[in-house]
């Protein structure tokens, strides 16, 4: 019974002297400004979405629908790389590229600024990113894109990243009307995306 309870005892000491030991590192103190740009310097993100479509086929305007709006909902998945630069904990700013699938029928390629937010100068810590660029493809027009989630420090320079998302696609055809052709003006998108920060 003595060496069961000196065994506890040790397995709830050591995890504790083991971040006693990783904190301390005898380096001097960084100041609260210094503290602030830990994370400061070139940043990269991977990032995989999956999540459900809607799709609008209806004009702008009191014009009435030309086409029979058969299948507005559907199943897509998204990769999404961004690249720049974090100016301190909280604030990164960046471009990047993507590809989405809509739908089987419905791809998208994304070009587009990143503005990503750190909420706390946490290891874990609310995040929201804004995407705002042009997508080309079967679908091409406007693209925004806003997600909100968490983020799971690793270290200074890998975390993971779980957020919900919206995005949206506002078509334009580039010479006034919007989509002709039985493709929608309107592809909104509500997915989960998964990130990897490097």
């Amino acid at each position: 019974m003595k060496k069961l309870i000196i065994l506890f005892i040790l397995a709830v000491l050591l995890p504790a002297g083991a971040y006693a030991a990783d904190t301390d590192t005898g380096s001097p103190t960084l100041t609260k400004k210094e503290q602030r740009r830990t994370l400061r310097g070139y940043k990269g993100f991977v990032e995989l979405g999956m999540g459900i479509t809607h799709h609008n086929f209806s004009y702008i305007g009191d014009k009435p629908d030309t086409y029979a709006d058969t299948s507005p909902n559907g199943f897509g998945i998204e990769i999404l790389t961004s690249h720049g630069y974090q100016f301190s904990n909280f604030f990164f700013l960046g471009g990047g590229v993507g590809i989405n699938e809509c739908t089987k029928t419905n791809v998208m390629v994304p070009i587009f600024a990143d503005l990503r937010v750190n909420i706390l100068d946490k290891r874990i810590s609310p995040v929201i990113d804004f995407k705002w660029g042009y997508a080309v493809g079967d679908h091409h027009g406007v693209y925004l894109s806003f997600n909100a989630g968490v983020r799971f420090g690793f270290n200074e320079q890998n975390s993971a990243i779980y957020a919900l998302a919206e995005a949206s696609c506002i078509g334009d055809t580039g010479n006034g009307l919007f989509h002709l052709e039985n493709k929608s003006r309107l592809c909104g998108r509500f997915f989960l995306r998964i990130g990897y920060e490097f």
